[in-house]
């Protein structure tokens, strides 16, 4: 009896493997289950409006252009998944795993992404107009061209940084600077602070990629580790600002101010640093691969390998001696012929 009844449960679980495995392998039969195993799975332009996945295995799944309004993702795998152009709004994503997923184009609006895993991920331009990152665990992930508007960063300050297409005015309020909280290790994606005066501001460790701060005054400012990439610093005042280990690839420095900063260690891969003034910063250590610097101001410039620059120095111009004519001294004789008078 107790054979029989081994031998039962056995065959029950074998069933079950099976079952899953062969759902997992088919290619659009990945029909909503909580707590189930779809891997690789093919549902591109599927309508699934308020579907249910919570805790299920998706990893490297295809959910490109689907439509998943208000669709429930909680605890989900999603590592690698595809959400290309997809129609998340409304839809929960809490505590998902959401590495090297691409959002690339999707709807995001009134998606919840609170406390995900957000490694690499790819936000370039999709909608995150109300959505919710309270506690996201942000890093290396792209949000080029994305909308930031009413959206909840992860430190929980809203990001109203790009609610418009229009070319803002720059608004201080107790919050921010139009809707970017300054201060370390804030989180403000395409943030609008063209003409900022963030002079001697707290930004260490900041995530400010696809930044406009452009004309903006950073001088003295704490940039310590804070990630700029692709931010466009035209014309930016960073003079005396602290930039060690500041990831900076492919940012505009075009004729920035950069006299006297520390930029030790610093990430500046592909950046353009034409024209921008150097002298007395430091970038020992800094990885300037494929940085362009024609026309940079080099003179008492620390180079990456510790080297001191002058290549732009002025040469001291002698200050120039004005020749004094000897005055002759007068004659014995005239002397006589002025006493005799």
């Amino acid at each position: 009896m107790n054979k029989q009844i081994i031998t039962g449960i056995f065959s029950a679980l074998l069933l079950s493997v099976i079952s899953t495995s062969v759902w997992a392998a088919k290619d659009r039969d990945c029909e909503p289950r909580k707590r189930s195993l779809c891997t690789n799975a093919k549902m591109a332009g599927e309508h699934l409006v308020g579907a249910d996945y919570s805790g299920t295995d998706l990893h490297k799944g295809d959910f490109s252009r689907a439509n998943l309004s208000s669709a429930k993702f909680n605890d989900v795998n999603f590592y690698e998944g595809n959400l290309t152009g997809a129609n998340l709004s409304g839809a929960e994503l809490q505590h998902a795993d959401l590495t090297y997923v691409s959002f690339i184009g999707a709807n995001l609006s009134g998606a919840n992404l609170s406390n995900s895993k957000l490694d690499s991920t790819d936000f370039t331009e999709a909608n995150l107009t109300d959505a919710d990152l309270t506690g996201a665990h942000i890093i290396r992930s792209k949000f080029g061209k994305a909308i930031m508007c009413r959206t909840t960063m992860p430190d929980g300050t809203m990001n109203s940084s790009n609610c418009g297409t229009e070319n803002k005015l720059v608004e201080t309020t107790d919050n921010g600077v139009n809707g970017c909280e300054i201060k370390a290790k804030t989180v403000c994606a395409n943030a609008a602070l063209m003409n900022a005066n963030l002079a001697a501001a707290t930004l260490n460790s900041a995530q400010l990629y696809m930044a406009n701060l452009a004309q903006a005054d950073l001088s003295k400012a704490n940039l310590n580790k804070a990630n700029l990439t692709e931010a466009n610093l035209a014309r930016t005042n960073l003079q005396g600002a602290s930039m060690t280990q500041i990831n900076l690839t492919d940012a505009n420095l075009n004729r920035a101010n950069l006299r006297g900063t520390h930029l030790e260690r610093a990430n500046l891969t592909g950046a353009n640093l034409m024209h921008a003034d150097l002298a007395d910063a430091d970038l020992t250590g800094a990885n300037i691969t494929d940085a362009v610097l024609k026309g940079a101001n080099l003179c008492n410039t620390v180079m990456p390998d510790g080297a001191v620059s002058n290549a732009s120095c002025m040469p001291a111009v002698a200050t120039p001696v004005t020749p004094v004519t000897p005055v002759a001294a007068p004659s014995a004789v005239g002397k006589k012929s002025a006493k005799k008078k």
